[in-house]
């Protein structure tokens, strides 16, 4: 099948609003639904999606595009994983379908099901140990959790993963570059041996990689698959999933330590919860979760070692503008132990009285009052929402008793020194940068794809000033036999799809008189051209050019009568 043809059979079975309503709240505004953009951050909603022209356009940011482009961004996804996945959910089969010239998708995919085969393997491993079926209903680990969380075990064998997926077909280098063996001098081995296996998905429920745990004291106690083509540790949070729709209901994140304290904050039934992989919070692992909540509560141990990771991760969350809360456990206890002693009547009540932020930080910190102040107003200063920064601010004040007139000039002072945080530059609506002859021009023959022949035939592409424009123009004569929308964001790159989905939603000329506007814009642009041409000529004293010019000028006005 053919790539326009396969695109098109996708996006005809899922529909642009429905799609992004799972990710964006919309409300209906006249013809068009209307939210808050994912993108960046903002308090009125800009935010279009046009379900006649299966669309979105942001006008806070520019971001545009279609169903596929959103995916894309909004996940971080290449075209074709994002055509994958959107495919997936249509019930059309890609398998034999290839997307990129250099086969990074094949590439991918077939690292996915490697760890997928991996995944039954180890799962048939579980069910014929003894011993690990034992440890695990030690640690309180029900069937159902080891069923949806697909827990298994690797025995002791040097080779057996290996020796099967050889069986299965998968070639050494696949084996090797999925991170399910190592060499050594005998050849190679099983990378997990003798422990109990925890599958890592990302947010499309892809499997990517495995940590694995010691059933006994041996250590290390926990090891991850090693960074691959499909998995890397600073931005894979365990069960995400899993989580996503509850986090996503919620509006709330639960961050715990480690693989066995989320299996049974989920077994005890609070399904939001997610745990990086023995590493600390990084500004990667957030942008993923922000992708579904914007408010977390961290859980960490009250002994200074966790008192001291929270203190790291809440600045990085501060720099998200995540609003956040710590629950600290009593010493010695994780999230896994407290819950098996306690159960979920305790566990919940302690996360509704989970501190802010701003009390966290005057409570756990070994410096003096000033100092403590100093320090919360440094994290405060890194939020670029408005919002959420006022309100700690207020708080702060509260809780310290300092006036906050007096706070508010501090964090001027701290502002003025910090450097604006890259993610914090939002782009400009590309439509109010560029000459407007050509912008409606261009947006004349989106609305009224017809017109792209007599306006192309009366214009010089070369001569127009705006690049994107001249891009788009030039793709739009490769395709003009076909012309719509989607066939053109399809060819388009991202700087281009956000100018021709803000010129869907907002044309900027009155579809009514069409042939007026085309006209107009392009009787404009000839005489612009006319006077450059004409001061050029004067410049260089060119006699003969400026003759030739008043002629050609002669000729148009005629015409035009």
């Amino acid at each position: 099948m053919k790539t326009d043809r396969l695109l098109d059979e996708i996006k005809s079975k899922v529909d642009i609003v429905e799609f992004i309503s799972d990710y964006v709240p919309l409300k209906k505004s006249g013809q068009n639904y209307k939210g808050l953009c994912p993108f960046h951050s903002e308090k009125t909603p800009s935010f279009m999606v046009s379900q006649s022209k299966q669309i979105f356009h942001c006008f806070g940011c520019g971001a545009g595009g279609d169903l596929i482009s959103f995916l894309m961004k909004h996940d971080n996804l290449t075209f074709g994983e994002a055509i994958r996945y959107i495919a997936k959910k249509a019930g059309i089969n890609l398998k034999d379908f290839k997307f990129d010239k250099n086969n990074t998708s094949e590439k991918r995919e077939k690292l996915i099901q490697a760890n997928e085969e991996a995944i039954k393997f180890y799962s048939r491993n579980l069910a014929d140990s003894e011993t690990a079926k034992t440890y695990l209903k030690k640690r309180g680990i029900a069937e159902e959790s080891i069923l949806s969380f697909r827990i298994g075990y690797a025995n002791d064998e040097r080779d057996g993963l290996f020796r099967h997926m050889k069986k299965m077909g998968y070639s050494d280098s696949l084996i090797k570059d999925a991170g399910l063996i190592v060499a050594d001098g005998r050849g190679y081995r099983d990378l997990f041996r003798k422990r109990i296996i925890f599958p890592i998905y990302n947010l499309q429920n892809d499997a990517i990689a495995f940590g694995g745990r010691v059933t006994d004291d041996s250590l290390p106690k926990y090891i991850n698959s090693p960074e691959t083509g499909v998995f890397k540790k600073s931005e894979s949070l365990f069960a995400i999933s899993l989580s996503k729709e509850a986090i996503r209901k919620k509006g709330l994140a639960i961050i715990v330590e480690g693989y066995l304290d989320a299996i049974i904050c989920h077994q005890y039934g609070f399904k939001n919860t997610v745990a990086p992989l023995g590493t600390a919070l990084t500004p990667m692992h957030l942008r993923r979760l922000k992708l579904v909540a914007r408010k977390v509560i961290l859980i960490f141990d009250a002994d200074e070692a966790g008192i001291a990771a929270a203190r790291r991760s809440l600045s990085t969350l501060a720099e998200l503008d995540f609003r956040s809360k710590v629950m600290l456990l009593p010493r010695g206890e994780d999230p896994d132990s407290f819950l098996r002693k306690h159960g979920n009547k305790t566990f919940k009540k302690m996360l509704a009285e989970a501190m802010s932020m701003v009390e966290f930080l005057l409570k756990t910190s070994k410096g003096d009052k000033i100092d403590n102040v100093r320090e919360t107003l440094g994290i405060i200063s890194a939020m670029q929402d408005l919002i959420i920064a006022d309100e700690m601010l207020n708080e702060l004040s509260d809780r310290s008793k300092i006036n906050e007139a007096v706070l508010r000039e501090e964090l001027k002072k701290i502002k003025k020194n910090l450097k604006l945080s890259s993610h914090a530059i939002e782009m400009k609506p590309v439509g109010t940068q560029i000459n407007r002859e050509e912008c409606i021009l261009l947006s004349a023959i989106i609305s009224f794809p017809e017109k792209a022949d007599d306006v192309l035939s009366r214009l010089v592409i070369e001569d127009l000033t705006d690049a994107n424009i001249r891009s788009i123009l030039r793709k739009i004569e490769a395709v003009k036999d076909n012309l719509n929308i989607s066939t053109l964001l399809e060819k388009a790159d991202e700087k281009e799809r956000a100018l021709i989905t803000e010129l869907s939603f907002n044309p900027g000329f009155d579809p009514e008189h069409v042939e007026k506007n085309i006209n107009d814009c392009l009787n404009i642009l000839r005489q612009r051209k006319f006077e450059e041409k004409r001061k050029i000529a004067e410049e260089y004293g060119d006699i003969s050019l400026l003759d030739s010019l008043l002629k050609e000028k002669r000729r148009l006005i005629k015409k035009e009568r």
